[in-house]
């Protein structure tokens, strides 16, 4: 008797012991080789253009071959993708805070414009369900009418079997109606389980309702408690400002002050200098006033004793001009010129 081979028991291993390249994954390899190598030759001037543009100027391909190497570097290591992650969700958690920082309040909202939005789905889902569900009963009466008409069919055609093909009909009948009650059987636990979802979903869109109203109501209270803090803190800082300040509008009061205080003094002290530089020459004048006024009443009081003597032409020489005595006529205007033509 022969040994039996009990080496088939597992299957064959020829697949184990065949290559890589005769298996399909190496067959799937050899077709995209081929790809390759084909696009290689259809792109070979382009390719051989790339590299010689590339390796025309080696520093150029040393940039390169730095650049790509910091990239390999950048994607494999796992720290800088770690670093890179944290960051990107720092910048993203800071520019979210920005946003809500903003307006608190209107994300709130959004937030319930969110809610009843999908209410309003849940609710066109509850509706479609409940459509279905309407067609789902419908369609068990319907099936329940064609069972009793047909089992009527069946005891018809029984009760006239002397006929021919009587038998048939009442068989086909029966087998009509054993299939609509199976069908039956088969819809009544969908039915039941539509039932089942859409009571859950009326209770949901009932507790929906309720926690948007809820939540509409806590957005309207922290609406008016965050409007009366803000207003309370822009009054206190208006009354604080007061006494400490705008330190911007401060600081252009105090430089202000400083330039109109230089300005002053800087002007005073003009005026002191040209007042002292005026002084000589107030008191020159003082002098030759002085000096002027005692001449003047000296000539007054040779004019009235009838000393002065006026400046006279060559002419007019011979008359000098005397002060009138006291009770004699004065002598005609012209009398001095009386002889101007002779």
């Amino acid at each position: 008797m022969a040994t039996p081979d009990f080496s088939q028991l597992g299957g064959s291993t020829d697949v184990e012991k065949r290559s890589f390249w005769s298996r399909p994954e190496g067959m799937l390899g050899m077709i995209v080789l081929a790809g390759i190598a084909g696009f290689g030759l259809v792109y070979f001037n382009r390719i051989v253009e790339f590299l010689i543009r590339v390796t025309s100027n080696v520093l150029e391909l040393s940039l390169l071959l730095g650049a790509l190497g910091v990239l390999i570097f950048l994607f494999t290591s796992r720290d800088v993708r770690t670093a890179v992650f944290f960051l990107f969700k720092s910048l993203m958690r800071s520019i979210t805070g920005t946003v809500i920082q903003l307006n608190p309040i209107a994300i709130m909202k959004i937030y319930i414009d969110d809610l009843k939005k999908k209410r309003q789905q849940m609710q066109g889902q509850i509706d479609t369900l409940a459509g279905q569900l309407v067609k789902l009963n419908k369609k068990i009466n319907e099936n329940n009418e064609s069972i009793k008409q047909k089992f009527a069919e069946a005891n018809k055609a029984n009760s006239m079997s002397d006929r021919p093909g009587m038998r048939e009909q009442a068989q086909l009948a029966t087998i009509e109606g054993a299939g609509l009650q199976e069908m039956n059987e088969k819809l009544q636990p969908l039915q039941r389980n539509i039932k089942t979802v859409l009571a859950f979903m009326e209770k949901v869109n009932q507790s929906a309702d309720y926690i948007i109203k809820e939540t509409e109501i806590k957005v309207r209270l922290k609406e008016t408690e965050y409007q009366i803090v803000k207003e309370s803190s822009n009054a206190l800082k208006t009354a604080v400002s007061i006494f400490k300040g705008d330190p911007d509008k401060k600081f252009y009061f105090d430089q202000s002050m400083e330039y109109i205080q230089d300005d002053m003094s800087q002007k005073l002290g003009e005026m002191k200098r040209a007042m002292d530089l005026s002084m000589d020459f107030i008191n020159g004048v003082d002098i030759q006033n002085g000096v002027l006024s005692d001449k003047g009443v000296a000539l007054l009081e040779a004019y009235n004793k009838g000393e002065f003597k006026m400046v006279q032409l060559d002419a007019q020489k011979a008359n000098p001009i005397t002060a009138p005595q006291p009770g004699q006529i004065n002598p005609p205007k012209d009398a001095g010129y009386r002889n101007l033509l002779d």
